[in-house]
């Protein structure tokens, strides 16, 4: 996959993640509910801690670090997110805002100082176990934002219940 149309696919899974929280007030995207216990604001938070580790990894490969990054060598996903909530609930909502847009151009620029070989050769990277690095763009960012979305928009259905 070219480099630019996997940033694409990213812009638009974020596209679709901001309509599905798109006319929220600051009280609806701090009740608790949107995913489990999480608001919208935990579930923001989550995606940057998750789409940070990402970029970490992308950095690590641009600078031709060995090993794997940090990110593949998470095993307790649940306890993973955990902690990070835990990091993050009593930060400001502002501030998650602001962490969330800034995780996106930093994650797009990561994935722009690749070359495609390095996002797409599926034997590049042995700890990607088969996959192309692109695999991990999609897995932590691409789908997990529309994962996110698709929770947001059932609460949202729900009555934000």
């Amino acid at each position: 996959m070219a480099k630019q149309a996997l940033i694409n696919e990213y812009i638009q899974a974020r596209r679709t993640l901001l309509a599905a929280m798109e006319g929220l007030t600051d009280d609806e995207m701090l009740r608790p509910g949107a995913a489990g216990y999480w608001s919208v604001k935990d579930i923001m938070a989550h995606l940057t801690a998750w789409e940070s580790e990402l970029i970490t990894a992308l950095v690590w490969v641009e600078q031709k670090k060995r090993g794997a990054p940090a990110i593949v060598k998470i095993d307790e996903i649940d306890e993973w997110n955990d902690e990070q909530y835990h990091i993050s609930v009593a930060r400001p909502l502002q501030i998650i805002r602001e962490d969330f847009e800034g995780v996106a151009k930093h994650l797009i620029a990561a994935i722009e100082a690749l070359d495609d070989d390095a996002l797409d050769n599926n034997r590049r990277f042995s700890w990607m176990e088969g996959e192309p690095l692109s695999y991990l763009v999609y897995e932590n960012a691409i789908w997990h934002e529309e994962e996110h979305a698709e929770d947001i928009r059932a609460w949202r259905e729900e009555g934000l219940e």
